[in-house]
């Protein structure tokens, strides 16, 4: 419980950094999506607000989602294989791998792939914004599956 009340008040100082407008909701969604590491879908996002003791219908929490994309809190990851795109908080620079049979995404935090970045910059004259790197396999849980099955 002290974990959750710790996540909703830095949520709240990042909100207030970012000069967006605070309230619970958001708090809530930002909160989740710092402390969660399973890439959530809007689906998934809308539970546990719901879960939280918040009414918000799905168009609040995907207006919320855009407005952190817009002000660079959260990305887009792929969508999973049945079209849901998932979200991820974007405080330090990491990349995914995702498992192509259950959609599980893991985060890498290792950002020697920001020297792309530069690189892409220097070598186009591009003002580059940013970048996703996503690596697709199959997870050790799908691949033990797998050898079960055969």
């Amino acid at each position: 419980m002290l974990r959750d009340q710790e996540m909703l008040v830095t949520a709240a100082r990042t909100l207030k950094e970012r000069s967006i407008k605070n309230t619970p909701q958001r708090q809530v969604i930002l909160a989740y999506l710092m402390n969660s590491k399973a890439h959530p879908s809007i689906e998934m996002i809308h539970q546990h607000v719901q879960e939280s003791g918040f009414s918000v219908s799905l168009a609040t929490v995907y207006n919320t989602l855009e407005l952190f994309l817009k002000n660079k809190l959260i990305i887009e990851v792929t969508p999973d294989s049945e079209g849901h795109m998932r979200y991820d908080y974007f405080e330090q620079p990491h990349y995914h791998v995702i498992c192509v049979n259950c959609n599980k995404i893991v985060d890498v935090y290792n950002d020697t792939f920001t020297e792309l970045e530069k690189e892409a910059a220097q070598t186009t004259g591009y003002q580059v914004y940013n970048s996703q790197y996503e690596v697709y396999g199959l997870c050790p849980d799908c691949q033990k599956k797998l050898v079960a099955d055969s």
